[in-house]
């Protein structure tokens, strides 16, 4: 039965499905009653009995042939041009199948007659491609194995239902280990070329140095290829295209990521083998710029998808791992990261790679032709779905808004502890391999699928929706099966009937659906963008074959306009960068676009006076260098590093000169810099030797003051780290006293003799007695996290030619001893009385407000002023009238919510510090809550190596996972312990008004990272103050994933005292690395923001409106 499309013109084809189509199966009927968007159907309804069955023997099982439970995929197109969008199935033990759509969700199999079915190979992925431009869908096989025949197969149609295998006649029989491939035009010459990935096979065993050597070493059979249509006939490429590379590859999905118009690669790769980002260099090679676009990627890298998920205009990337969402199963059954294998990684110079989904966000910023990818899962809420496979974005409730369907599950846990614990020391006789590996545990998990909330996050919807089906799902794809203007979803399960899901949002939402005329050697037109507009919304889709694992869509796009009727305008742009321009399309429809209608277009590019420039001539050389430290040999549990927190900076006249100088802080056993400018611009560092001298010390903080009334600034450089002993004198304090022109000598006797590992050191008259006290925070007690350190008030007495602060701790401010582990604060006079109060805040605290007592002393008012349910990870504190009232705000930097530490509510995030196994050592504990319960975040193993008794304890990881905090620890001691409990991670704004700082958390944009340190100025000129953030944190423990998504932060201040985050594609701001403090230093009239970076070169941000005053 053949369906045609009704018609308007040749040009634009429209016709107008009837959204009352009756529907055929009582489970389409049950789900409409119960407002469940999907329904599954039932093989009977469908007529899709394909299953692909696993039967282990003795040669074929887990331990024979470990990739075993990896799966079939699944590839959507129309074979027969009949407007249905047809099925098929590859089998691993089983044969292929092939479905012809016969209409309302009703499958033919016509696998035998078309001859699709295959042979004996173990048959992986799938792609629907159209190989040999003769307008109808060929069928691209991949094949791997434990042994035998791996070339794959090419089915050639033949246009009457049945296929020719003819794989070796053009060129594609590759032998590799295939998992994937996609066909595209790579060299923009009108036909579809195609890339191969494969996937070795290699020992589980490896680590990054065995990968390196491989990687030297790579064969023609180890490397995914790379194939150029050259006619009929294909021409293997791979090496001159620069992807010859050994990595055990399993998806690669095509799209121009860079917006250059020449469609680039992402090959998501397993275990330690880094992922590559092949951007097209348009001569006919790829260039990997993953170390350059990403900050880190998924350790196991599973499937990929890429597409616009934030309607930005810019494409994203998510990426699959095998990171548990349960507390349960994460601490059974998934692997850990250990600090070996990240030392490795580090070691032989692959990209940072952590155990948990990618969301690699699109910043729209590109430097030198490489765009710059965020990961931002952590904050959408989508980082763990276990052991995942198949990503998928599309519209599957045609809100116009990208939501995204998960497959998921291992036919056996071959992660699971216990049971691979319980084999240790058993020989591996080949005869009970076969039992070894059936006794494997086995847990059906089901799928996930998440609704886009319309901005960043997602929410996990498979009740709402009815994508309820535990199994093992491995390929996956999304099709309008139905045509009736909404997306089904198809999985291929392993021993189970493969699943179809009807979806009924058509119902609810409007649509739009396209198909394409493209040119003669290109006819669906791969390649293909469309940006359309509708309601001040934009979207963008790209034609693109192969997404999520193993499995390809069809050549087609599907638009969710929600409750929107009309579209205002559809743009089309070509592979050749021709173009159409459709407005006032009424939606419900599926338009048929013709190339030949296209145009051709000039675009004119005018160049963008951006508010800041991110990029520009180094002013000064200087490389922050980090000693050698593990902070986790004696603290365990740390949740991350407390000897990295430089370095800091200051800003000030060093030599009298009226130029702004710096000081950059560094690591023990390196000197600081410290550079004066030069009339032209320039900065010259001081090769002073006092400052090479005073090397071993840990520079964390540092202020440029003028500490006697001299007129000349000096230099106190506050110590800190973890390296050194609680009482050490290399904790201590260092004033550098100006002698006039920038010379400068140490003064032994001006600063009390204080041992305190400390962050940061602020300057202000208290008293008003005409020279500058200090305020220092003490940062932590070394080795003892989270025990709380004291910090302190410096008194200045200094008399005529006597430089002399002393501790006047004990006197102003006794609450500062133990005031807990101080990042930031701010002298600020909050309640207009003439008299600086100081504000104080740090990690595991409160922002804290002291009043000044007209110089006597300082009294709390933190629970006066309404702050006391305020605790967090606070990094950064900056005090300025933000919303121009007449008095001082705070504006504070947290954690984030892009981390794995996670806090709302009650579901709290604790850390407790107690001597909890009687061992005379203090013992760091941190819980999380997991579906409404506490646990301990750490599992077993890291656990017990800080409390050897767990193990005793606990006999197995099975009994540990399921063990809640207090089930793990004695409760009268976590009641006895040093115990601080945070609700919010948020960054925010506290406006003081009426007596009362009030809350206003940043938007969401402001939460992917860390805020480390915060700027307020009128960047703009516009009258109207904003606010610039920086930061992220590097250090993390090596499960936890570090923040490193921070790429700098503008907030415009707006007339109504709300803030605009503007992305860095209107500011030109892009400040990404582990930030750690920045200032504004002003050169020959012009205003920068100077970046000091842990392990990282000093970053200079040109800003465009000088703030010289």
């Amino acid at each position: 039965m053949r369906r045609s499309l009704m018609g308007l013109s040749a040009i634009l084809l429209f016709g107008c499905q009837d959204k009352t189509l009756k529907k055929t199966n009582d489970e389409g009927q049950e789900a409409e009653k119960n407002n469940k968007i999907f329904t599954k159907l039932t093989a009977q309804t469908t007529g899709i009995t394909f299953e692909n069955r696993l039967v282990e023997n003795d040669t074929l099982n887990y331990f024979t042939y470990p990739y075993i439970y990896m799966g079939g995929g699944v590839s959507a197109g129309d074979i027969n041009n009949d407007g249905l969008t047809d099925l098929f199935f590859t089998g691993n033990m089983v044969s292929n199948r092939l479905y012809l759509n016969r209409g309302n969700l009703k499958f033919e199999d016509i696998t035998i007659e078309s001859g699709v079915e295959g042979d004996n190979r173990w048959y992986t992925g799938t792609t629907m491609a159209d190989v040999n431009g003769d307008g109808l869908l060929d069928i691209y096989c991949l094949v791997a194995g434990q042994s035998g025949n791996k070339e794959n197969q090419l089915f050639i149609n033949k246009g009457d239902h049945t296929f020719e295998e003819r794989s070796a006649e053009y060129g594609l029989n590759d032998a590799g280990n295939s998992v994937d491939a996609t066909f595209f035009d790579f060299d923009n010459d009108g036909d579809l070329d195609v890339y191969v990935a494969n996937y070795p096979i290699t020992p589980f065993e490896y680590n990054s140095y065995h990968y390196k050597m491989r990687m030297d070493r790579v064969t023609d059979l180890e490397t995914d290829n790379l194939y150029r249509n050259d006619g009929h006939q294909f021409t293997k490429i791979t090496e001159p295209a620069g992807v010859k590379l050994y990595s055990l590859s399993l998806s690669v999905t095509a799209s121009d990521l860079n917006g250059d118009g020449w469609t680039d690669l992402y090959v998501s790769n397993d275990f330690g083998t880094p992922d590559c980002m092949y951007l097209n260099q348009k001569d006919g090679t790829f260039k990997n710029e993953i170390k350059n676009a990403t900050a880190h990627t998924s350790f196991y890298g599973m499937g990929a998808d890429i597409a616009d998920f934030n309607n930005d205009g810019f494409m994203d990337i998510v990426q699959m791992d095998m990171d548990a969402a349960s507390n349960r199963r994460s601490k059974a059954n998934m692997a850990s990261m250990n600090p070996e294998l990240f030392e490795n990684i580090e070691r032989v110079g692959f990209q940072y790679q952590f155990m948990q989904n990618s969301l690699q966000m699109n910043t729209g910023f590109s430097y030198k032709g490489v765009p710059k990818f965020k990961d931002i899962s952590r904050l959408a809420g989508i980082s763990s779905t276990d052991w995942s496979w198949a990503p998928l974005l599309a519209d599957f409730d045609n809100d116009g808004f990208k939501d995204l369907f998960v497959s998921n599950g291992t036919r056996r846990e071959i992660n699971n502890k216990d049971y691979f614990e319980s084999l240790k020391g058993e020989k591996k006789h080949k005869d009970s391999l076969l039992i070894k590996s059936l006794r494997i545990p086995s847990e059906p998990i089901d799928n996930f699928i998440f609704k886009n909330n319309g901005g960043l996050t997602f929410s996990k919807n498979n009740e709402k929706w009815g994508i309820v089906d535990k199994g093992f799902s491995n390929g996956a794809v999304y099709a309008d099966l139905d045509n009736d203007g909404d997306l089904e979803i198809v999985t291929n399960n392993i021993d189970k009937v493969a699943s179809i899901f009807q979806n009924h949002s058509s119902k609810e939402n409007n649509y739009i659906s396209l198909r394409f005329k493209g040119t003669k050697k290109n006819k669906n037109g791969i390649g293909t963008k469309v940006r359309l507009f509708h309601n001040a919304r934009q979207q963008i889709q790209e034609v693109s074959l192969s997404r999520g694992f193993q499995s390809s869509v069809a050549p087609k796009l599907h638009f969710g306009l929600g409750q929107a009727k009309t579209i205002d305008s559809l743009i089309v742009t070509w592979p050749d960068r021709k173009k159409q321009k459709f407005t006032n399309i009424t939606a419900n429809s599926t338009l048929v676009l013709e190339y030949s209608a296209a145009k051709n277009n000039i675009e004119k590019r005018h160049p963008t006076d951006y508010l800041f420039q991110s990029y520009t001539d180094t002013l000064a050389l200087y490389k922050h260098k980090e000693n050698t430290y593990d902070d986790f040999k004696s603290e365990v549990l740390l949740p991350h590093k407390t000897s990295q927190f430089g370095p800091g900076l200051a800003v000030g006249d060093l030599n009298g000169d009226g130029l702004d100088d710096f000081y950059i802080g560094a690591a023990s056993k390196y000197p600081g810099g410290m550079f004066f400018q030069k009339s032209d611009g320039s900065f010259e560092q001081q090769k002073l030797k006092i400052l090479l001298e005073d090397r071993m010390y840990e520079d964390i903080g540092s202020l440029i003051f003028d500490a006697d009334n001299d007129g000349d600034n000096d230099l106190y450089i506050v110590s800190g780290g973890n390296e050194f002993g609680p009482s050490s004198s290399m904790l201590k304090d260092r004033l550098y006293i100006n002698q006039g022109n920038g010379n400068f000598i140490k003064s032994t006797r001006a600063l009390p003799p204080i041992s305190e590992s400390g962050s940061r050191v602020y300057a202000s008259d208290f008293d008003k007695d005409g020279d500058q006290d200090l305020f220092v925070g003490g940062r932590l007690i070394p080795g003892n996290y989270p025990y709380p350190a004291s910090s302190y008030i410096l008194e200045n007495v200094s008399s005529s030619g006597r430089i002399q602060f002393i501790n006047a701790t004990e006197r102003l401010a006794p609450s500062f001893r133990q005031m807990g582990l101080v990042t930031s604060a701010q002298w600020m006079d909050y309640d207009n009385d003439g008299w600086q109060d100081l504000a104080i805040t740090g990690e595991w605290m409160k922002l804290r407000i002291f009043k000044n007592n007209k110089g006597i002393g300082f009294t709390e008012a933190t629970e006066t002023l309404g702050l006391e349910a305020t605790r967090g990870w606070w990094f950064g504190l900056n005090a300025d009238d933000i919303d121009g009232d007449g008095d001082m705000d705070l504006i504070a930097g947290n954690l984030g919510e892009n981390y794995k530490y996670q806090a709302s509510g009650s579901e709290t995030f604790d850390v407790f510090l107690n001597d909890f196994d009687g061992n005379r050592t203090n013992d760091i504990v941190l819980s999380y809550y997991n579906e409404g319960e506490q646990y301990p975040v750490r599992g077993r193993e890291c656990s017990s190596q800080q409390m050897p008794s767990i193990k005793k304890k606990f006999k197995n990881y099975d009994a540990f996972s399921k063990a809640t905090l207090l089930d793990v620890y004695d409760e009268k001691k976590l009641e006895n312990s040093i115990h601080y409990q945070i609700s919010s991670f948020k960054s925010a704004i506290f406006l003081n008004e009426g007596g009362k700082f009030i809350r206003k958390d940043l938007p969401l944009e402001a939460q992917i990272a860390p805020s480390n340190q915060i700027l307020v100025a009128d960047f703009d000129s516009d009258g109207v103050k904003d606010i610039v953030l920086g930061g992220n944190l590097y250090a993390s423990e090596v499960e936890t994933p570090r923040a490193d998504a921070g790429h700098g932060t503008f907030l415009k201040g707006m007339d109504n005292n709300a803030f605009k985050i503007l992305p860095p594609t209107q500011t030109g701001l892009f400040m990404d690395g582990d930030v750690k403090d920045f200032a504004i230093i002003n050169v020959q009239g012009r205003s920068y923001i100077l970046v000091a970076k842990n392990k990282d070169f000093l970053k200079f941000i040109s800003i465009r409106n000088s703030l010289v005053p």
